[in-house]
C-alpha cells in the first residue's frame, strides 16, 4: 500500500502517539532543519528569506551543536538551478507547506519519458488524482517525531542546552555562576591553612 502523507495521515500519527498535531518546533528560530529547508526553498522558486535575516540565522545556528557537521546530515537540494529535482533530509513541515506532502525526501522524475511511463502505469491502476506518484518518482513520508533533531530539541540535550536560545524564547531571568578553586597545599604551614579558610570559607578541606 502506498502511503499518501497528507494532513489526515500526519494528524493521525500525532493523535495515536498523543503528540501535538503539528511540530512544536516548526520555526526558523526553533529548529535548524526547519531553517535550512525553508532557506533552500528560496533557491527553488519559493519566496526567499530576507538576506540579512538569513545570514543572521545561519550564523546563529552554525554555533549550535544541532547544526550538521557533514553533508550526509545536511538538508540539501539538487538538480538544475531552474528546477531542482531532489529534496533531501527536509523538514516534513516545510515540505508540506510547499508541496502538500509530509516527507523528508522527495525526488522528481528524471525526464518526461520517465514521467510518461509512470503515468501510464498509474492510469492502469486507477490511481487517484491526489496520489503523489503523478508528480514524484519517490518520496519518504515522515512525521516530525521521526526527525533526528526532535528528541534533542524536546529534551534540551546538548552542550548548549536548552535549545534554542534566540531570539526571545524563554530566556532565563537570571544566571548563577559557580567558581571552583584548586589550591596546591604542600608548601603551606598550619597557620597558612587557617588564613586560607578565613579568606576563602567556601574552599573545601580535603
Amino acid at each position: 500500500m502506498v502511503i499518501q502523507p497528507n494532513l489526515k495521515w500526519y494528524k493521525g500519527i500525532s493523535s495515536a502517539n498523543q503528540l501535538s498535531p503539528r511540530c512544536p518546533f516548526a520555526s526558523v528560530y526553533r529548529c535548524p532543519r526547519f531553517y535550512q529547508s525553508l532557506s533552500l526553498l528560496g533557491e527553488a522558486g519559493s519566496t526567499q528569506i530576507d538576506q540579512q535575516e538569513d545570514d543572521k540565522l545561519e550564523s546563529q545556528w552554525e554555533k549550535s551543536d544541532l547544526w550538521p557537521v557533514t553533508n550526509e546530515q545536511a538538508t540539501m537540494i539538487a538538480g538544475p538551478r531552474e528546477g531542482p529535482k531532489h529534496f533531501w533530509r527536509f523538514c516534513p513541515e516545510v515540505s508540506f507547506d510547499r508541496f502538500g506532502l509530509f516527507a523528508s525526501h522527495l525526488d522528481r522524475y528524471g525526464d518526461e519519458i520517465d514521467m510518461g511511463v509512470a503515468h501510464r502505469e498509474l492510469s492502469a491502476q486507477g490511481a487517484s488524482a491526489g496520489d503523489w506518484r503523478w508528480q514524484w518518482a519517490y518520496i519518504q513520508p515522515s512525521h516530525y517525531a521521526d526527525c533526528p533533531l526532535y528528541s534533542l530539541i524536546m529534551e534540551g540535550k546538548g552542550k548548549d542546552h536548552p535549545k534554542p536560545t534566540f531570539p526571545n524564547l524563554g530566556l532565563p531571568d537570571s544566571i548563577t555562576t559557580h567558581t571552583s578553586r584548586i589550591i596546591e597545599g604542600d608548601g603551606y604551614t598550619a597557620d597558612d591553612v587557617k588564613e586560607l579558610i578565613s579568606v576563602h570559607p567556601e574552599t573545601p578541606m580535603p
